[in-house]
């Protein structure tokens, strides 16, 4: 169900997007070259689509087409978590297709022989081609380069082949561009509609309102029966339909490296420090020696790495610091070179006054303010809260007009020369005047044009191979002495491993929530798992899982224990609802006289816009049923007690205003028209979702 729920989201766009990846990697590269499941030749189902099995081999040709597109296009092939991506895209154009194919045959959509040569070579060439086929001196559509191709395809009966493939591959997408046209242009809006939308954007009702939240009634004076809860999940089937699912209590023994690791990292990397300080390319032998890829650069003083700046002090050019740890890796760092530059930086803070207007007075007044402070923060006030309380440049003032490190020729001129040429730090004594007003400045750190390159050898620090080898042997002698979810519970217990859980996970997920990437974990869970059931050992990044089934949700009805806690809420504000409208109704009285009657939860408000194509009433939450009553209503009278999505409430109507009468509804028909012209295919969809009843089993392979 999630994946037909992608396809209604996506509509054309989904398949449109699919065949123009295709259409770029087919022109750069063989299409069809390349892999074959070790599977090929299985004619085992897959899944089925609207009625129609799929094969793991007719799936698997598609996955092989996106496989090559992703080579030709990376130059590489894909990885594990490529490959799963790619192949849910194989997947949801198959659903894409299989689901409108019967639509397509009902409706008689097509695309002859003639229209495709149309499509590819004619006068109408389809966007797609027009997008890969570019003239790069002129940016446009080059027909040369495309006939050039083809040309080249047709001399050979592999092209040919490949050529075939293209063209089938573009049908698909040119059926639902008909078949969207074909809805869009049967979408119509009658003149009464179109009166209707009118009215209903511009009629306006003044109403008086009471409102009682639900809180008023306590929680705990309310009682829900499984009964009920089961009964309010029927009733609300759409709203709680879920696809298959199970879950997961597991242990995780983290593979970290050990103090032993550690230290032996610190002992190599102290002895690569002498032949780093001795060596003459830096950086050639950092890029050499090092794990990431931030090796060597170029900083100014305020980028420097942290334990480079703290030492500058006692630090030369060639010196070598470490080895630090630093985010899990081991760290040496050597200051290959040091040079002035002619672009600086400096650190400051200010206080900006401004004039209201251009006139003289206005920017006296402002000066003699902005000397003001001046002579306040000179004389020993905290520049922070004056700058707080005083200064008009918002970016800055939340911060006490710190504007942190800037480079020379950021700031406007005066500014810029204020700070760059100051020779010690402090508040400068003079006010200095731009464009924006006066400014107060703070010099925080001197000018310094010094650029500093700075070679860093950095080795993660992973566990060695006897770390992780005794965190398998833990987790393998659980697994192995784990027969059942008893024992799963007891010998957790007993070598004190936190019992975690992981619920509703789906047989094509490919992560879990607080493990992260496990898709063999899925695998087992779905071929291989039963209720209670202990996995073997799963090696998952940097912890080794052992896991046990313990609940299956069928796709349907969401199972109430699932559900438990949201739709004891609902039930219970029901009740509440039910208990607050009979005290109201034994009210009597105005709607201010029966809320000081109801006590002090209960609240009149008011509102004179209101409109019935509003959803919610201030206070009352979401409220359809309440704004549709409010006008039917006689001006003047009362409704009975409405339950709204947070309370009750009771509606008087003081008002209504009617939209003014127009003679020409053909803006708000057309605007009707564009909404439902745009939502045809989310419409399709729906229907879709419905009638093709995707059963995807792909878990059973992958």
């Amino acid at each position: 169900m999630a994946l037909i729920n992608t396809l209604r989201e996506k509509g054309s766009k989904l398949i449109i997007g699919f065949i123009a990846v295709a259409i770029g990697s087919f022109v750069l590269t063989d299409l069809l070259s390349g892999q074959n499941s070790i599977l090929a030749g299985n004619d085992r189902d897959i899944g089925e689509i609207a009625g129609e099995s799929i094969s793991y081999d007719q799936f698997q040709k598609r996955v092989d087409i996106l496989i090559n597109n992703y080579a030709s296009n990376f130059g590489r092939n894909p990885g594990a978590e490529e490959l799963g991506s790619l192949r849910n895209q194989a997947w949801l154009l198959l659903v894409a297709e299989k689901s409108f194919d019967k639509e397509y045959t009902d409706l008689d959509i097509g695309v002859s022989p003639e229209e495709l040569v149309d499509m590819v070579q004619g006068k109408n060439i389809s966007p797609d081609i027009q997008r890969i086929f570019i003239d790069q001196a002129t940016g446009q559509f080059s027909k040369q380069q495309l006939l050039q191709t083809l040309s080249q395809l047709n001399a050979t009966p592999q092209g040919r082949a490949q050529w075939r493939q293209f063209e089938d591959n573009l049908i698909p997408a040119r059926k639902r561009i008909k078949l969207d046209n074909l809805l869009s242009k049967s979408t119509f809006v009658t003149d009464a509609e179109a009166e209707r939308e009118y009215k209903d954007q511009n009629t306006v009702a003044e109403i008086k309102y009471l409102h009682v939240p639900f809180y008023a009634v306590n929680d705990s004076s309310v009682t829900v029966s499984d009964a009920e809860l089961k009964a309010y999940i029927s009733s609300n089937e759409e709203e709680y339909k879920v696809d298959w699912s199970r879950s997961i209590e597991y242990i995780s023994i983290s593979i970290a490296a050990s103090p032993e690791d550690s230290l032996e990292y610190r002992d190599e990397l102290r002895k690569m420090k002498e032949e780093f300080t001795a060596i003459n390319d830096d950086s050639l032998y950092a890029a050499s020696n090092s794990d990431g890829s931030d090796f060597f650069n170029t900083y100014s003083v305020n980028t420097l790495p942290l334990l480079i700046a703290s030492n500058l002090n006692i630090i030369n050019k060639g010196t070598v610091i470490g080895p630090y740890i630093q985010d899990e890796n081991y760290v040496l760092y050597k200051l290959s070179d040091m040079y002035e530059d002619t672009v600086g930086v400096a650190k400051a803070r200010h206080i900006l006054i401004k004039w209201d207007d251009d006139t003289d007075a206005s920017k006296a007044k402002a000066r003699t303010e902005a000397n003001s402070v001046l002579r306040q923060v000179l004389g020993g006030d905290d520049f922070a809260e004056a700058a707080k309380e005083n200064s008009k440049d918002g970016g800055s003032a939340i911060n006490g007009g710190d504007l942190g490190w800037f480079e020379t020729g950021r700031m406007v001129e005066p500014f810029d020369n204020a700070v760059f040429k100051a020779t010690k730090t402090g508040i400068v004594p003079r006010l200095i005047e731009s464009q924006f007003g006066f400014h107060i400045i703070d010099v925080t750190e001197l000018a310094s044009y010094t650029k500093y390159k700075v070679a860093t050898v950095g080795i993660e620090i992973t566990p060695s191979d006897k770390t992780r080898d005794e965190a398998f042997r833990k987790a393998d002698f659980f697994a192995g002495t784990s027969g059942n979810y008893n024992d799963f519970k007891t010998n957790a217990e007993k070598e004190g491993y936190q019992i975690l859980e992981a619920s509703n996970i789906e047989p094509n997920d490919e992560t879990i929530t607080r493990i992260g990437k496990a898709r063999q974990l899925v695998t087992w869970l779905f071929r291989d798992a039963t209720d209670g059931k202990v996995s073997p050992v799963n090696e998952l990044d940097n912890q080794y899982i052992v896991a046990v089934m313990t609940d299956e949700q069928e796709e349907g009805l969401a199972n109430i224990d699932i559900v438990r806690l949201e739709v004891t809420g609902k039930v219970k504000n029901e009740k509440k609802a039910e208990i607050i409208a009979e005290k109201l109704k034994g009210l009597t009285g105005t709607l201010d006289e029966i809320a000081s009657s109801y006590g002090a939860d209960a609240n009149v408000y008011s509102t004179s816009d209101l409109k019935i194509s509003a959803n919610t009433i201030a206070n009352a939450g979401t409220a359809p049923e309440a704004i549709g009553k409010s006008f039917s209503l006689a001006e003047g009278s009362v409704s009975e007690p409405i339950t709204t999505s947070n309370g009750v409430v009771i509606i008087q109507l003081d008002s209504t205003t009617p939209a003014a009468d127009i003679t020409d509804y053909s803006l708000h028909s057309s605007n009707l028209l564009r909404n439902r012209e745009s939502r045809s295919s989310y419409y399709l969809g729906e229907l879709l979702k419905k009638e093709a009843k995707v059963k995807d089993e792909r878990y059973k392979f992958y």
